[in-house]
């Protein structure tokens, strides 16, 4: 069974007080959550690398990300291009963010 709880995927590649920071922060929202789960899916090994280059490092990068795809996906394009039927992703690919880490 697959468990599609928030940070459940990036629970088994970052510390837990990494987790937990992610968790506490009213900086970070289901946005955040959801690409730190992609980040730790889709780079499993790099993941612990940029935190082990500090946690903040990590967090200041998770917020820029979180701010980019926010930005994107709720701008008038974005919502339009929801609204066309485009997913998530499709809508940053059109963007031109990069999803990955």
């Amino acid at each position: 069974m697959l468990n599609n709880t928030p940070l459940s995927i990036a629970a088994n590649a970052l510390a837990n007080s990494t987790i937990d920071a992610v968790r506490r922060s009213p900086s970070f929202h289901a946005r955040a959550w959801h690409i730190l789960d992609r980040w730790a899916f889709n780079s499993p090994k790099q993941l612990p690398k940029t935190e082990a280059e500090g946690e903040v490092i990590l967090l200041e990068r998770l917020l820029r990300q979180q701010e980019i795809e926010q930005q994107a996906l709720t701008s008038f394009d974005g919502l339009a291009q929801r609204g066309h039927g485009l997913t998530e992703h499709e809508v940053l690919a059109l963007h031109d963010i990069s999803l990955a880490l």
